[in-house]
């Protein structure tokens, strides 16, 4: 097997472990939405782990069944069930099988070296970089609670027999299996274990015995915040990035220190809750720093009611200005000196306050609106609390450009301080920067631009597929829409003809809407998937 798909094969008993997150479409009883005890399995630093309910109660196995069935006409515990069976050198049955020693839930740790992917990013001396799949395979254990010690021990027998046979070892008083591809697999406490390899069957034994990764602070600091009615849950750690990066040779501590980031024995925790007619990942972070996301949705709902996309940020010129100071304290190792930001801002200001400006911006949010490749536009719009100072240079601006009667750049009508520049590139849609208000726009289209400076005409407010988007967000905000339905249109457009372009268009027209929020107070976030009724 060629070395580029060596990492990514799984044994079949691994395979087995994995389905298990969603083979809960097929119904049980257990309703506990925190993790289990299954992370004493994993080791402390563990940078990932997952877990799942294999038997979550009947509403959620109902909303499963909902969601596959929209999207696919299909139950989903059925293809995955049909999936075992015919999966592997081996037949499995599941109900005679994996049914009788399953338990409620499951869990996976992955064992990496985040290193190897700064490696791809940040190159060595030679400007080669260090990352090898063939020897930088990811090393990973799955647990799965059995409810039956004995039947989940005829299974791993009978799997490991069916796949060229096994050979035995034993370990702090587990026995196990090694089987002809180098995974491990055994019965520890009331678990089926198995690892990648003999090592990391190994390494859950010794978290479970000892320093493991639910007694992690990173950890047991956000486990409270699974969320209820969640299929699976994923815990990412920030230490082992942390650690990497400095290995790497770059210390950015004391810049993250001035930002006020604490990020040491921090991590994240993310929940897939599926519900009747919307899928959405809810998460949270430990992490703490001094910058704030604010609320940008009072702007996004005032963008072209036919955007496709749109997203944005609020507080942007306090955390601009924090971020430079930041960097004009600290600097960036090998980079920017301390001072270094400051001396460029003076360098290159002239007769205009940068740092002003920069300090009086409030929301920053774009959008792109459009159906077909010739109407496609949006716009980048930025509100601010003392707009004058850019005002009047745009005012400057348009008045040269008058003077010299340019065709291709023209002043923007209705006494809007700005210009507009039409290129050959973009018939019909030029490009367009103003001022008005509080707001400036850079865009393409004047429609677009114009809508985006004013809020008037058919906005995002009044659309049915914005309003659901906005009511499904539990935080303080929508930071971010897409619609599927004009995204569809577009597809459409762009392959006029392609019978692929309307297979994806009907794939994507199944969603209502996409929605993504924030909170600070909180330090949650939430990522929706809306589905048509």
């Amino acid at each position: 097997m060629p070395s580029q798909f060596k990492r990514f094969t799984i044994p079949s008993v691994l395979a087995t472990g994995l389905a298990a997150f969603a083979l809960s479409a097929c119904g049980g009883g257990s309703d506990d939405s925190s993790v289990s005890e299954l992370a004493k399995y994993a080791p402390a630093d563990t940078p990932v782990f997952v877990e799942g309910a294999v038997q979550p109660d009947s509403d959620v196995a109902a909303n499963i069944d909902s969601i596959t069935e929209k999207l696919v006409g299909a139950n989903l515990g059925d293809l995955i069930k049909d999936g075992i069976s015919t999966s592997g050198g081996s037949e499995i049955d599941f109900d005679a099988d994996i049914k009788p020693w399953l338990g409620d839930n499951a869990a996976a740790f992955v064992d990496f070296d985040p290193s190897t992917l700064a490696s791809d990013v940040v190159p060595d001396n030679s400007g080669i970089t260090s990352f090898d799949p063939s020897e930088d395979e990811d090393k990973f254990g799955v647990i799965i609670q059995t409810s039956d010690t004995d039947a989940a021990q005829s299974f791993i027998d009978k799997q490991a027999e069916d796949e060229g046979g096994s050979k035995d070892g034993e370990y702090e008083g587990f026995s196990y299996k090694i089987t002809s591809d180098g995974s491990a697999v055994g019965i520890v406490d009331d678990n089926v274990v198995a690892g990648s390899s003999e090592a990391e069957f190994k390494a859950a034994v010794d978290a479970s015995k000892g320093d493991n990764l639910a007694d992690a602070k990173a950890f047991s600091d956000v486990a409270d915040h699974a969320a209820d009615g969640a299929l699976a849950t994923v815990f990412t750690s920030n230490d082992p990035y942390l650690e990497s990066v400095k290995e790497q040779g770059y210390d950015f501590s004391g810049l993250l220190s001035a930002l006020g980031y604490q990020l040491e024995d921090t991590g994240s925790i993310a929940s897939l809750v599926p519900e009747s007619n919307e899928i959405s990942v809810q998460g949270y972070s430990n992490a703490g720093s001094d910058l704030q996301s604010g609320d940008p949705s009072g702007v996004i709902k005032t963008f072209p009611a036919d955007s496709i996309f749109a997203t944005g940020s609020g507080d942007v010129g306090g955390n601009a200005t924090k971020i430079l100071d930041a960097l004009n304290q600290e600097g960036i190792p090998g980079v920017l000196k301390p001072g270094d930001i400051d001396q460029m801002i003076n360098e290159s200001s002239g007769q205009i306050d940068i740092k002003g400006i920069v300090e009086s911006l409030e929301t920053v949010a774009f959008f792109v609106n459009g159906n077909s490749e010739r109407t496609i536009g949006g716009a980048l719009v930025a509100t601010s609390s003392d707009i004058k100072p850019i005002e009047s240079s745009l005012r400057g601006i348009s008045s040269l450009i008058s003077l010299a009667g340019d065709a291709s750049v023209r002043p923007l009508p209705g006494g809007v301080a700005g210009f507009r520049v039409s290129t050959r590139e973009l018939p019909g849609r030029p490009v367009v920067v103003g001022v008005k208000g509080d707001r400036m726009v850079i865009g393409i289209g004047m429609k677009a631009s114009l809508t985006a400076l004013t809020g008037q005409g058919p906005t995002l407010a009044d659309s049915d597929a914005y309003k659901a988007a906005d009511a499904s967000i539990s935080g303080e905000g929508l930071d971010m829409f897409a619609d599927p339905a004009n995204i569809a249109k577009l597809v459409v457009n762009a392959g006029a003809g392609d019978p692929d372009a309307q297979q994806i268009a009907d794939v994507i027209k199944k969603f209502a809407y996409v929605a993504a929020g924030s909170g600070d107070e909180d330090k949650s976030f939430e990522f929706n998937l809306g589905l048509q009724e």
